[in-house]
């Protein structure tokens, strides 16, 4: 019990990262729609997604290798190895990236942004890239030494970093979109220097290990795949939706990509009380009963939190940004049940881990993934932004149905599906109703006033269905635990 009580301690410290994080960037949101159009918006859209993509080339996937070496050779001398090997490499191919960038700068502009005034953001990405996932190194290295304060603070700092240093350059040196770029590559360069500081005794240059560095990149490659798969699912949408409709609406989609991934922290919260529990009951008789109500109170929650998205959309967009923003409603009702949907497979995954078996897992996201890609171009033609992101709506479903399938086939779960189906059936009837009345309200506190009286009906009428089958495997599941 006390390793579970370590564990459950750990991730709620763990947890404040991602909260951070998203606060920071959930502030920045009406000071940036205010100072900015959503074309500019767009424009950051798409060089925060080029920085995205040209991280995961950067890391490589090394962070999974360097916590593989880290165990397998637990000497302090081998360990310094491992983790200045890293460094070396993240570095190295960071400054290539950069140099190329830089080189490239009116080319990309001209590409990508299609405003060839704007190529000194990419001479900011370059600088950015640069120091960017040195942190990353540091964070790790903290969480493998089992301090989780270390790395929640650096982490912290680089995030405030970020925040405070774009707010200065955008609203008091008035840089403009430059400020904001600006200011991620002092957050990330203030906390690489904390990092390599903090890590003065860790780092070497004589530790570097090119035979070392080698198997780890073979171990890393697959996962790099991966991590592609994730980020064209999520951030490759920005290219989509700026090549085949307008680069304003891009801005439009990213800043509802941004209000929805709030969303995000209470499914964290969720998975964090989640997993202890699972580690606690993996090989007790209840633990499938439990694992079922489990995924489908993910699923009912989900889909709860989803609906509260749509129906505050909109009032939520005239409070927070400009209202030249409040266009993105239906971008944000969508990405909001993409959030809540693309959970479920990280509940599913106990299942998974329980065997050892990752494959299927891997092979539903890649499938989801090919679902998205092919979907894009064609629903973002017809329907806009909108159809962007119902394909990767789609594209989450895919994951979702396939990782279910699969992990049935595991390690069966007992999911009631007849009760789940009652559950889309509320859902669907609340968003009815909504589109409904939707037209008969204009006002902002009216608007407010319906979405609080829906959301608290659907919420009632779940909780009837679910309330019995949650009690029930809750009683079951304190008595395994105890005994676990």
């Amino acid at each position: 019990m006390s390793i579970i009580r370590r564990l459950l301690g750990d991730a709620v410290v763990y947890s404040l990262t991602p909260l951070l994080s998203s606060l920071v960037g959930f502030v920045l949101v009406p000071i940036y729609t205010r100072t900015f159009t959503p074309s500019d918006y767009g424009a950051l859209a798409l060089v925060n997604t080029t920085t995205a993509l040209a991280s995961i080339f950067v890391v490589f996937g090394l962070d999974n290798s360097s916590a593989v070496w880290f165990w397998e050779h637990p000497e302090p001398a081998e360990r310094h190895r491992t983790f200045s090997s890293w460094l070396a490499f993240t570095t190295v191919f960071s400054f290539l990236l950069a140099g190329v960038a830089i080189l490239l700068r009116h080319p990309l502009s001209h590409w990508i942004l299609r405003e060839d005034k704007l190529s000194r953001l990419w001479v900011l990405f370059a600088v950015n890239l640069v120091a960017l996932n040195v942190p990353r190194i540091g964070i790790l290295w903290f969480r493998m030494k089992r301090s989780p304060w270390p790395a929640v603070l650096l982490a912290g700092l680089t995030s405030i970093g970020t925040g405070v240093c774009g707010v200065f350059f955008v609203v008091h040196l008035k840089l403009g979109l430059a400020g904001v770029i600006a200011g991620q590559a002092a957050g990330a360069w203030v906390g690489s220097i904390v990092t390599l500081l903090a890590l003065r005794g860790v780092f070497s240059v004589r530790a570097i290990d090119v035979s070392r560095l080698a198997p780890m990149l073979r171990l890393s490659a697959p996962l790099v795949l991966m991590t592609n798969l994730s980020w064209m699912m999520g951030g490759a949408v920005s290219y989509f939706v700026s090549f085949i409709c307008s680069r304003e609406d891009a801005g439009l989609y990213q800043v509802a990509n941004s209000l929805a991934s709030v969303l995000g922290l209470l499914m964290f919260a969720f998975d964090q009380a989640w997993a202890p529990l699972a580690l606690s009951i993996r090989d007790v008789p209840v633990a499938r009963r439990v694992y079922g109500v489990t995924v489908e109170a993910a699923f009912v929650l989900g889909l709860l939190l989803a609906f509260t998205a749509t129906v505050f959309a909109k009032p939520a967009l005239m409070v927070i940004t400009h209202p030249q923003y409040v266009r993105g409603q239906w971008v944000l009702a969508l990405l909001s049940l993409n959030t809540a949907l693309i959970n479920i497979p990280s509940v599913l995954s106990v299942t998974f881990a329980r065997e050892k078996v990752t494959m299927p897992l891997a092979k539903a996201t890649a499938a989801g993934a090919a679902v998205t890609v092919i979907l894009l171009p064609l629903l973002a033609k017809t329907l806009g932004k909108e159809g962007a992101a119902l394909a990767v709506v789609v594209g989450t479903i895919t994951i979702v149905t396939l990782s279910f399938r699969a992990s049935q086939r595991v390690f069966p779960i007992e999911v009631h599906v007849r009760r789940a189906g009652v559950a889309i059936v509320l859902t669907t009837a609340a968003v009815t109703i909504f589109l409904l009345l939707r037209t008969f309200v204009s006002s902002l506190g009216g608007m407010i006033g319906q979405g609080i009286v829906l959301v608290l009906c659907l919420a009632a009428a779940l909780s009837v269905v679910y309330r019995a089958p949650l009690k029930a495997a809750w009683l079951e599941a304190r008595p395994a635990r105890g005994s676990a």
